[in-house]
């Protein structure tokens, strides 16, 4: 835990709404499905985040609470949720504050805002590798497997070095080794859950996950809004596969979707194999996609020139079943982690992720409930 989390051990509701302002409008860092996103300042200066929930959804704050208590959150990608509390009809959650906020506003700058908000491409790539090792971790742990099942640019969040956080885990599931279980979207406990077809849950929700990686490596490399993206299939019957693979054959449609700002910097190989590799995540064929644990150990290697040790034999462990690759990692350009990231894939060669088993171990940050 970092040193704030070790510090801030109990708030009341009280203290947490004097924090934000009492929800002052002008403490607000985002809107999403679930509620409105506020910056909480401390009297000892440290920041928190504090979601204030729509229509007081308990059940939303139970799955994270439950996300959490099984140690699934506690991972560097991932945005961990520190505590939650409730007086009367109101419901918070609290996180980190991330300080770079969502990886949307960065990749969409609008009218009048600061055009040096533009990412360069080395740190593009640092975030498509801290993705793909947070989505490695949440498919591959032994014991569960969470398929977050909402993906975008706008569920990323960016912290002071540019690292990638994934977060809005509402609508995400859960399998445990006894069973393809994921949970109702009302209701958190075993009694209410149902149990799914182990080919439904891996075609359906898992293959989902990477699709949307896929859909989220053209936004990082076309700079375009989803809807736009998916507009530029529609003369190849919908289909972006066969869009991306139209465009790996032609030079020159190929550069009237890249982003600009990226063209002619000395990236123009590398670009051109993440759209490869953004290409295998979008096959129409579940069955034929990659696993995260596949295109992490794939976007690894792309740094491997420099000298920075890639753990691939994780991909022989007994313990984690991993399909025939669909991607030929001999044929992929390595660039990344020259730019310093790190690779740690040995967290997921655990041959069992303990689980912690008190409350101490797992509750960063504990927040009082008042009636």
């Amino acid at each position: 835990m970092s040193q704030m989390e070790r510090m801030v051990t109990r708030m009341s509701f009280t203290e947490i709404s004097e924090a934000t302002g009492y929800f002052n409008t002008n403490n607000v860092i985002g809107m999403g499905k679930i509620g409105m996103m506020y910056k909480a300042v401390l009297p000892n200066y440290w920041s928190l985040a504090v979601k204030r929930l729509n229509n007081c959804q308990s059940y939303e704050t139970q799955f994270l609470s439950e996300l959490s208590a099984l140690g699934i959150l506690r991972h560097d990608n991932l945005v961990p949720l520190l505590g939650y509390c409730s007086e009367q009809n109101e419901k918070l959650l609290v996180y980190k504050y991330i300080l770079h906020g969502n990886l949307y506003d960065w990749l969409h700058v609008g009218e009048g805002e600061l055009k040096d908000k533009i990412l360069e491409w080395p740190l593009r790539t640092k975030i498509v590798i801290g993705i793909s090792r947070g989505l490695a971790w949440l498919h591959h742990k032994y014991e569960f497997q969470v398929v977050h099942l909402n993906l975008g640019s706008n569920s990323i969040l960016l912290d002071r070095n540019f690292e990638a956080k994934i977060s809005n885990f509402w609508g995400a599931k859960i399998s445990s080794s006894g069973g393809l279980m994921f949970m109702n979207s009302n209701v958190i406990n075993t009694r209410n859950s149902s149990f799914v077809d182990s080919g439904v849950w891996e075609l359906g929700f898992v293959k989902k996950d990477v699709y949307d990686f896929g859909i989220l490596l053209l936004e990082l490399i076309t700079r375009k809004e989803p809807t736009e993206i998916n507009s530029f299939s529609y003369r190849f019957n919908g289909s972006l596969f066969d869009w991306i693979t139209h465009l790996l054959s032609n030079s020159s449609d190929i550069y009237s979707v890249i982003d600009n700002s990226l063209i002619g910097k000395g990236f123009d190989g590398e670009i051109f194999e993440l759209l490869r590799i953004a290409c295998t995540c979008l096959n129409p064929f579940p069955i034929q996609r990659p696993t995260m644990l596949e295109l992490y150990n794939t976007i690894s290697t792309f740094g491997e020139r420099d000298g920075i040790r890639n753990d691939s034999e994780i991909l022989m462990q007994p313990e984690i079943a991993i399909a025939n690759s669909s991607i030929d990692i001999n044929t992929v350009s390595t660039f990344g982690e020259r730019y310093g990231i790190k690779n740690d894939s040995e967290i997921l060669m655990q041959s069992k992720i303990a689980i912690a088993s008190s409350s101490n171990e797992i509750v960063e940050l504990e927040i009082a409930e008042t009636n």
